[in-house]
């Protein structure tokens, strides 16, 4: 008999039990109207927070104050509802001046980027003067291009997709790149990162820009190359050797054998043509060189005294210094002089003997 009372006791027990307590899994009461932390849970003060039991406590969210619906929790533990406490993380600065009011740990952001002053902390502000909005590495420091890298360790800080190492080597004397300015950015016509003026294959189709300069190509077009600059057509191919299918190719190759319109016209143009244009300019060199030094000659005859010998010697030294007479038409002219200066002696010695006889 005993042993049916406490059996029966036991099962009253245990249905009992979730009316009175929350479960402890799920944190669900069957007896109760609150709503906030638990449901259905004791409320005494109808706030909306469950009362704390011996499976609740305030620490786990229950109502730190079950009789006050005003109040329900206690953040710092010092006896005063947040609601009525004026600094409710107990960090000693009021909830008006901390930017972080739940948070003890931190208070104040001095460059407002929403990192805190304050060290040791997640939230710790690396650069706190400098606004940023850095993550990575480093947090609250500047960040032009917004990836989230600081600019200290970012490659390409402004986010213009030239690294600033090449925007610093892009820059000459009269232009200066701004690798933490995307508006200030070297031109990069291909897209491949690299500055026109720092790269040999500015349209990237395989063909460095001094060939397709030398063939008249268009260096910052990859649709043209000089196998089809002309009508467009295919004219010509690279010899790899052998009679594989690999022995040919239209890609450029410095290793391999090019034969080619664009090759031959090169070719032609230079060994042929320009000697063959620089021939009238050559000649013209000729006559201009030889109508100053027989003007000089002449000028030599014709002097009538020393002195007049004299700007003429110095007019020709500078003559052959400026390369308008060859130097071997000066020496001539200097004997010339030379040969003119000995008929003014020898005249002069004879008129002297005249006038003395």
């Amino acid at each position: 008999m005993k042993q049916r009372v406490l059996l029966v006791s036991l099962l009253v027990f245990l249905l009992l039990l979730p009316v009175v307590h929350a479960d402890e899994t799920t944190n669900q009461c069957t007896s109760g109207d609150s709503t906030e932390d638990r449901v259905g849970c004791l409320d005494s003060d109808g706030d909306g927070w469950s009362d704390p039991d011996e499976y609740w406590n305030a620490s786990m969210g229950a109502d730190a104050f079950p009789t006050n619906a005003s109040e329900h929790r206690d953040l710092d533990g010092d006896g005063v509802g947040d609601v009525s406490d004026p600094d409710m993380d107990g960090d000693s600065y009021v909830d008006e001046v901390d930017v972080w009011p739940e948070d003890s740990g931190i208070w104040s952001d001095s460059d407002g980027d929403g990192y805190a002053d304050q060290g040791m902390h997640t939230l710790s502000d690396n650069c706190p003067f400098i606004y940023g909005k850095s993550k990575i590495r480093l947090k609250g420091c500047s960040d032009i291009d917004g990836d989230f890298m600081p600019d200290e360790y970012d490659d390409d800080a402004d986010g213009d997709g030239i690294r600033n190492e090449m925007e610093r080597a892009a820059s000459s004397g009269t232009i200066l790149y701004d690798p933490y300015n995307a508006a200030s950015t070297p031109l990069d016509s291909d897209k491949d990162t690299l500055p026109d003026v720092l790269d040999d294959d500015n349209d990237n189709d395989g063909w460095p820009d001094d060939v397709e300069l030398d063939r008249g190509s268009d260096v910052y077009d990859a649709s043209i190359t000089p196998f089809n600059m002309y009508m467009n057509m295919d004219t010509g191919f690279f010899y790899r050797g052998g009679l594989s299918g690999n022995s040919f190719s239209s890609e450029y190759d410095p290793e391999s054998f090019e034969i080619s319109l664009s090759a031959l016209s090169e070719i032609v143009f230079e060994e042929l043509v320009i000697p063959f244009l620089l021939v009238p300019i050559y000649f013209a060199i000729f006559f201009a060189r030889r109508g100053e030094y027989k003007k000089c000659l002449k000028t030599i005859e014709d002097a009538g005294t020393s002195s007049e010998l004299v700007e003429i010697e110095v007019t020709i030294n500078t003559m052959v210094k400026e390369k308008k007479i060859k130097v071997y038409h000066g020496l001539v002219l200097r004997n010339a002089l030379e040969q003119k200066e000995t008929e003014f002696g020898l005249e002069h010695e004879y008129q002297s003997r005249s006038e003395e006889e």
